[in-house]
């Protein structure tokens, strides 16, 4: 991913903390003809640097999962912002954020499955009233399990570029966030807290 040295993010910490608020990425292969993508939920171990996830075994993709480097993106807040609300004239632009990991995957056993699964409703599940959980499940809810191919994606190189306007002075910043806040976009949060790093 091409990254402009003021926005890129090299702070592990930071970057792990995006992963755990976005868990929701696109897995990118490719099937000897094409790019392939699958848009799925993922379970991020900052232990063991490793990504886990599922995908309906009617999905061709899964096929190609262990047979080169994978390529998994995490997007968070985005929003347009327009040159109107700068102090001289320039160019309009987009601000966002985006995480890329790299990595290799193998496919996951049953038992590995289960697991996956289960951590997947207790992380989304919480505690709410009426949680959902792996071990309450009726067997024939639990069978559909074999309708899915789970898969480990061991992390070997991480990206991350989130554009705030860094490149903004104080005046402009402020102008531009407050723009945001009145158009209700989280990014606006997302780039006041990092400027007050």
């Amino acid at each position: 991913m091409y990254i402009p040295k003021q926005y890129s993010v090299k702070e592990r910490a930071e970057i792990y903390a995006f992963l755990d608020a976005h868990p929701f990425g696109t897995i990118v292969t490719h099937d000897g003809d094409k790019p392939i993508a699958t848009h799925v939920p993922l379970r991020f171990d900052e232990v063991n640097g490793q990504l886990t996830t599922h995908v309906s075994k009617a999905n061709p993709q899964w096929r190609t999962i262990e047979e080169q480097t994978v390529l998994v993106i995490f997007q968070g807040s985005d929003a347009y912002v327009s040159a109107s609300w700068y102090g001289h004239e320039d160019v309009s632009t987009w601000n966002y954020q985006a995480v890329h990991v790299y990595g290799r995957a193998t496919i996951l056993n049953e038992n590995e499955l289960v697991e996956e699964l289960a951590g997947l409703l207790h992380e989304h599940e919480g505690e709410r009233e009426h949680a959902v959980r792996w071990d309450t499940l009726s067997e024939p809810v639990k069978r559909q399990m074999h309708g899915v191919v789970g898969f480990r994606i061991e992390i070997t190189d991480m990206q991350a570029t989130f554009k705030l306007s860094q490149n903004r002075n104080d005046m402009d910043h402020e102008r531009i966030v407050s723009e945001l806040e009145k158009q209700d976009e989280p990014i606006a949060d997302v780039m006041r807290r990092h400027r007050e790093l």
